[in-house]
C-alpha cells in the first residue's frame, strides 16, 4: 500500500493532516517490519517440522524450541492485527479532513473520496491476502508423518455422503500432493486391517495424541466434528460442555450430535475437531 499519489496534496493540508498523513506512512513502514518477522517465524517453524519429519520423533529440546515458536507466532499475528486495525482507522481520519477542507472549486467530490478510500483498502486486502496465502502455503508443507491418526474425508467413489473417518496415514504421494490412509474399521472376522484409499491434503485433519486436546479448547454452543462414541466415524456436534467446565475437569467433552435427538454424549477431546472448511 502507498501514499505518495497524496503527497502532493498534503502541502495544502493542515498540520494535523499532515501528521495523519506521517503516521500513515510510519505504520505501513512497521506494518511491513511485522510481516516480515512473520515470514521468518512461519519458516523457522517449518524447518523444524521438516527435521521432526526426518528424524521421526520430536525431542524435548524440539518441542520446546516449537512450543516458544508458536507462541511468538501468536504475539506477532496480534500485533498485526492491532496494526491493520489502526491503518485503517488513521485512513478514515485522513479521509474526512480532505472532506472537510475541499471545498467545491477543489475539484473533487465526495464519490472520488470514497474512490480513494476503496483504492487503498483494495491495497490492504491485497497485502492481506498475499500473507494469508503464504500462511496457507507453509502449512500445507507440514508432512503428517506415517502411523499419525487422522480424520479423513472419503472419497466420493467410497462414500456417496463423503463423510469423515477415522484413519492413519501409511503414505504421502507429493507428486499429487495426497496421503494414501488406511480406514481404522477393520475386518474384525478376519482381522485383517481396513481398506486403503487416497484422499487430498486438504481432506486429513490430524488428530492430537491421546490426553492432548486442541488449545484453546472448543467454548459452549461451538460447532465442530467428532468421532462418534462407538464408531469410527466422525459427525457433526454441538459443544455443551467444554473440558475446563467439567466438575471435575476432564480430558472430554459434553457434546450433542445432529440428527441424535438430543442425545449429550462424552467424546474424548483429542477426537473433537474444528468443522473442515469446504475449498
Amino acid at each position: 500500500m502507498s501514499m505518495d499519489k497524496y503527497r502532493g496534496e498534503t502541502s495544502r493540508q493542515s498540520p494535523d493532516i499532515e501528521e495523519i498523513f506521517a503516521q500513515i506512512n510510519d505504520s505501513l513502514t512497521n506494518l511491513d517490519k511485522i510481516e516480515d518477522e512473520g515470514a521468518e517465524l512461519i519458516k523457522s517453524i517449518n524447518e523444524y517440522h521438516d527435521r521432526i519429519q526426518h528424524v521421526g520423533y520430536a525431542s524435548q529440546d524440539v518441542k520446546e524450541k516449537l512450543e516458544s515458536l508458536y507462541k511468538e507466532a501468536i504475539k506477532q499475528a496480534s500485533r498485526e492485527e492491532e496494526m491493520d486495525k489502526k491503518i485503517s482507522k488513521d485512513i478514515d481520519k485522513y479521509l474526512e479532513f480532505i472532506k472537510d477542507s475541499r471545498t467545491p472549486s477543489d475539484g473533487l467530490n465526495i464519490e472520488e473520496i470514497h474512490k480513494k478510500r476503496r483504492n487503498l483498502e483494495t491495497s490492504s486486502g491485497s497485502s492481506n491476502k498475499a500473507k494469508k496465502s503464504k500462511v496457507s502455503q507453509s502449512k500445507s508443507n507440514v508432512i503428517i508423518k506415517n502411523g499419525t491418526s487422522v480424520a479423513a474425508k472419503q472419497p466420493r467413489d467410497k462414500d456417496i455422503e463423503e463423510n469423515w473417518i477415522l484413519a492413519t496415514v501409511v503414505g504421502y504421494k507429493p507428486e499429487s500432493k495426497s496421503y494414501e490412509v488406511e480406514d481404522a474399521d477393520k475386518d474384525e472376522a478376519s482381522n485383517r486391517p481396513g481398506e486403503r484409499f487416497i484422499v487430498p491434503v486438504k481432506n486429513v485433519i490430524a488428530i492430537p495424541n491421546s490426553g492432548e486436546m486442541r488449545s484453546p479448547e472448543f467454548p459452549k454452543d461451538s460447532t465442530v466434528i467428532a468421532l462418534y462414541p462407538s464408531t469410527t466415524c466422525f459427525y457433526k456436534a454441538v459443544v455443551v460442555i467444554p473440558p475446563s467446565k467439567l466438575t471435575p475437569k476432564a480430558s472430554r467433552y459434553l457434546l450433542t450430535f445432529e440428527d441424535d435427538e438430543n442425545a449429550e454424549r462424552y467424546v474424548d477431546a483429542h477426537y473433537v475437531l474444528d468443522i473442515p472448511k469446504e475449498k
